[in-house]
Formats: C-alpha cells, sequence, structure tokens
C-alpha cells in the first residue's frame, strides 16, 4: 500500500465566544512542524500541513502544501478535503474539544457576569474513521494522546476507540515533554499491539524517529 501523501495537522484550535475572546490550549505546534518537516525530508509523498494559529516560526513548512485554519471545524474541513485513499493522516494537532454553543456579535462585557455553555466539537479522527470504511485503500490513521494520568489506559482506549493505526503517548505531566518544550518523549502504541518507546530528545528529532516508524509500519498495524 503506497500512501500518495502524508496530512499533518498542527498547533491548537480556537473557539471564539465573541469577537476577540476564545477557547483554546497552549499547544505551540512545534512537534506537528517537526513531524512535517520529516514528512519532506523523508522524501517520496506530497506533504499537507494543515496548521491552527501558531508562530510564524511554526506555521509553515517548506516543500509542504500549507493551509492554516483556526476553529476545529475549520480543521475537519481541511483533513476531509485532502485526505484520500492510501493516504497517512498524522493527527499531531491539538484542537478543541469544545466550543462555545453560542458566540456573541459583540465583546462580552465584564461586568455582566456571563455564563458561556460548551458543546462538543467535533472529533476529526473519529470522522475519519468513518470515511476510512469506505476508502480503498483506507488511509493510515495516526493520533497523539497528550495525558497526565492512568496515561497508557487512556492512549489504548483512544487507539481501539478512534480506530487507529498508531497513537503517540505524551505524558505531559512529565518534565520536558508536552506543550511549549523544545523536547519530548513518546510511547507508541501500534493497533496489532506492538508498544516502542522514544526517549526524551528534542521534537526535531523526535520529528524524524516519528515518519520513519509510522511509515514504516504502516502495513503491520492491519
Amino acid at each position: 500500500m503506497a500512501a500518495q501523501k502524508i496530512v499533518v495537522t498542527s498547533g491548537p484550535t480556537r473557539e471564539f465566544f465573541d469577537p476577540i475572546r476564545f477557547l483554546s490550549n497552549p499547544s505551540t505546534g512545534r512537534m506537528g512542524h517537526a513531524i512535517a518537516n520529516a514528512a519532506v525530508a523523508y522524501g517520496g509523498f506530497g506533504v499537507v500541513f494543515i496548521s491552527g494559529p501558531v508562530d510564524p516560526e511554526f506555521a509553515k513548512v517548506e516543500g509542504a502544501k500549507n493551509i492554516q485554519v483556526i476553529s476545529t471545524e475549520d480543521m475537519l474541513a481541511a483533513v476531509d478535503a485532502h485526505l484520500g485513499p492510501g493516504d497517512i493522516l498524522v493527527m499531531a494537532a491539538a484542537p478543541a474539544d469544545y466550543k462555545p454553543a453560542v458566540r456573541s456579535s459583540i465583546k462580552i462585557k465584564k461586568t455582566e457576569n456571563p455564563r458561556i455553555d460548551l458543546v462538543p466539537n467535533p472529533d476529526i479522527l473519529k470522522k475519519m474513521a468513518q470515511k476510512n470504511v469506505s476508502i480503498v485503500p483506507p488511509a493510515t490513521l495516526v493520533g497523539f494522546a497528550a495525558e497526565t494520568h492512568d496515561t497508557e489506559k487512556y492512549a489504548r482506549d483512544k487507539l481501539k476507540d478512534k480506530s487507529l493505526d498508531m497513537i503517540f503517548l505524551n505524558d505531559v505531566s512529565k518534565s520536558g515533554a508536552g506543550f511549549a518544550s523544545a523536547t519530548n518523549e513518546l510511547t507508541a502504541f501500534l493497533k496489532n499491539g506492538e508498544r516502542l518507546e522514544f526517549s526524551k530528545a528534542t521534537k526535531e528529532e523526535l520529528g524524524k524517529k516519528i515518519i520513519e516508524c509510522v511509515i514504516q509500519n504502516r502495513n503491520s498495524t492491519v
């Protein structure tokens, strides 16, 4: 099964509840940027880089098709438009799980003591798993799990629940790992039961190892 392209998502998404305020998370996009750069350097694949709002340093990858998005629904639309048969999706982004039920058209004043009700955002990987049922050959779906406790359980649960081929566990409670860090350490779980450890290294070094791991194991995960 030869993939035509590798689609990499990166960074956070933003969910605005008025024109100037939003819900988001601390993701800088550095890990996803490193993965996309490694995919370009690996060669043999077209690379699509879909990034949420990040600093210019991590917003674009030379040699890739670059797409900037804001919300989780924007990111879902971009992934859906570019993921095709035999492709690889590396979902390294940290999209917001929830969004405000109502977005005010004017700034909410702090004297109003507002209540913000949240509703779930679409789950991008679950949506792509549903799409995968009807495309031949199916795409390879790779997720990330940023966890603080019961880390392995949650990663394995996500691997199964989202019908993934592989997931990379990121224990963000560890020093030098996770959001806004130059380094990371990961554990990969494959659908076939295999477990792989990636010791602490720079995110750029890990990006190369992640791409090599995904490409070398994409057939063995079935």
